[in-house]
């Protein structure tokens, strides 16, 4: 391009800015608007003021009411503890009327228990010479019997007589693995179920005629005096053992025996009694089947199991009625433990007993058969 011609800018139009233009809005506004605001806040920093102070002063309020609370609460708390004391006392003086009213009571009742034992004394003393009255007329009455019974006696050893008798076998159950178990207790334990059989046998009417180390011999005149002193014996032992007593067995059979001159009894039915015995359940009774008719609807007999057995040494079967510790222990009170002080009557006797007179058990003789 030639340098001598001329830029004329006026020949270049200038480009038209199509951007759009920002348009700045008036401050009047913004200034109105802005004091506004500032009207506004000033109102609201009065009005806190002013909630402020109302706020001081509540809380000065408050304030007062909470020492007026605790100046109330201290009222409370020395009042509490007042009638604390108050009930302490009130509870001293209740238990000290108590006690009082409790003494005039127990007082009274120790009046009346004092009437009561003066009571009781007198009609035990008027119950004991009674029953004194009794047994001295019972001794008498044995004393007769015994007399006449040994005059019996004296007659059968003269003439060797015969008599019926109800004959009763014991003995203790195992007594031999007792004996190697604990030797001094058992036989402390025989001596005194012995001891007791002996007691209670006598007083039904019983003679004891030997001892056979833990059983023993015994005969009756009546076969209900006989079952009823076994069957009750066995109950007693049953129930006071407690399963740590001994266990018996009863063999029980009436038969026609020799009396001899020692003072023991002899023949078949001795045999046929100890038979029994050792075939009787343990801690339960065994009957011969005459004994079981003689008795039969005259005691309230337990339930029974009826067999018939041989015997050693005896030719013909026997039959039988074994009554287990079960049916024993079943039992109603109709035998209860007074049954041998009840006279017997002469409709019971099957033969009138008779003694062994002063003769002990160790001299008496030893059991034939």
């Amino acid at each position: 391009m030639d340098a001598n011609v001329g830029i004329n800018m006026a020949d270049f139009p200038k480009p038209v800015d199509e951007r759009p233009q920002l348009v700045l809005p008036s401050k009047a506004p913004l200034r109105a608007h802005l004091e506004e605001r500032e009207k506004v806040f000033k109102q609201r920093a009065d009005e806190l003021v002013a909630l402020e102070e109302q706020l001081q002063a509540e809380k000065e309020q408050l304030e007062t009411k909470r020492c007026e609370l605790e100046a109330k609460s201290r009222a409370l708390v020395e009042g509490e503890l007042l009638l604390k004391n108050q009930k302490l006392l009130y509870q001293k003086s209740f238990s000290q009327l108590m006690e009082q009213n409790e003494l005039v009571a127990l007082r009274a009742e120790l009046e009346q228990q004092r009437q009561d034992i003066r009571n009781k004394e007198s009609f035990l003393a008027q119950t004991e010479q009674r029953f004194n009255a009794q047994f001295a007329a019972r001794d008498e009455e044995l004393r007769k019997r015994e007399a006449w019974v040994s005059s019996e006696h004296e007659m059968a050893k003269a003439h060797n007589t015969r008599r019926l008798q109800v004959i009763v076998f014991t003995d203790v159950v195992s007594y031999s693995s007792l004996m190697q178990t604990d030797e001094a207790l058992t036989i402390q334990k025989v001596n005194a179920d012995l001891q007791r059989l002996q007691i209670e046998g006598k007083a039904q009417g019983g003679m004891l005629i030997n001892t056979m180390g833990d059983g023993m011999l015994m005969i009756f005149p009546s076969a209900i005096q006989a079952v009823k002193f076994s069957l009750w014996m066995q109950k007693s032992f049953s129930e006071s053992s407690g399963g740590s007593g001994l266990r018996h067995r009863f063999g029980i059979h009436i038969a026609d025996v020799v009396l001899l001159p020692d003072g023991g009894i002899a023949g078949d039915g001795v045999n046929i009694a100890s038979r029994l015995e050792s075939n009787a359940p343990n801690g339960g009774v065994c009957l011969s089947s005459i004994v079981h008719a003689l008795v039969k609807g005259k005691l309230p007999l337990p339930p029974s199991c009826a067999e018939e057995i041989h015997l050693k040494n005896i030719a013909e079967p026997v039959s039988v009625y074994k009554y287990t510790p079960e049916a024993i222990l079943s039992m109603t009170q109709t035998l209860g433990s007074n049954f041998s002080r009840v006279p017997m009557t002469n409709e019971e006797r099957t033969m009138p007993p008779f003694p062994l007179g002063s003769t002990t058990a160790s001299e008496r003789g030893s059991v034939s058969g």
